[in-house]
């Protein structure tokens, strides 16, 4: 199948499924979950590159890798990637990596707390709480036309796609180091038409 150059896929990894989102010239055009991965449909293998929340490396030495210590000079609270109870979220995500890359799609770790916080969508409120979502679901339309209520594993995936299709447009960058990167957006480039 041929790849969409204005398609991108965000997936919210998670222990026994993940969800996925597909967003095509900023609008959300498709949801779905799954448990593994080499069963999607090939509707997800049409995008040109993907976005994966979670950790795709290990931290060489302690608990954080460089790109984490980078993400916490900015104040963006996070997981290390290399705490104990992390690693099975992690493998799963290295899991889905290794697949995708196989189908030939772009990869990238994403970070959806990252993005919410440089783009302030959802400042300062909780995705599990209704009124936490809600206002999440409200300034994220702001950057992607949305269809119909989203739970907070929709929410992050959305933005793991979005993500993406930002740093297509020229407004993300590559925090990295030698155990790893992370995509993130780049709101001084960033103009909300």
């Amino acid at each position: 199948m041929e790849k969409n150059k204005n398609r991108f896929c965000g997936v919210d990894v998670g222990l026994k499924e993940s969800h996925a989102a597909i967003i095509e010239d900023r609008k959300l055009i498709s949801l779905f979950k799954f448990e593994d991965v080499k069963k999607v449909d090939e509707e997800l293998f049409c995008c040109y590159a993907v976005g994966i929340d979670a950790p795709l490396s290990f931290p060489l030495k302690e608990n954080l890798r460089e790109c984490e210590k980078e993400l916490i000079k900015m104040g963006i609270k996070l997981f290390p990637s290399g705490a104990k109870f992390f690693r099975g979220v992690a493998e799963k995500g290295m899991e889905i990596a290794s697949v995708m890359k196989s189908r030939n799609l772009v990869v990238f770790e994403v970070y959806p707390y990252a993005t919410r916080f440089l783009l302030e969508i959802g400042k300062d409120v909780k995705k599990q709480k209704k009124r936490g979502r809600e206002k999440i679901i409200s300034d994220l339309s702001r950057f992607v036309v949305l269809k119909g209520n989203l739970n907070h594993n929709e929410i992050d995936a959305v933005i793991s796609a979005l993500t993406v299709s930002l740093y297509y447009e020229g407004f993300g960058r590559i925090l990295g180091g030698k155990d790893g990167s992370i995509l993130i957006p780049s709101p001084e480039d960033l103009r909300i038409s």
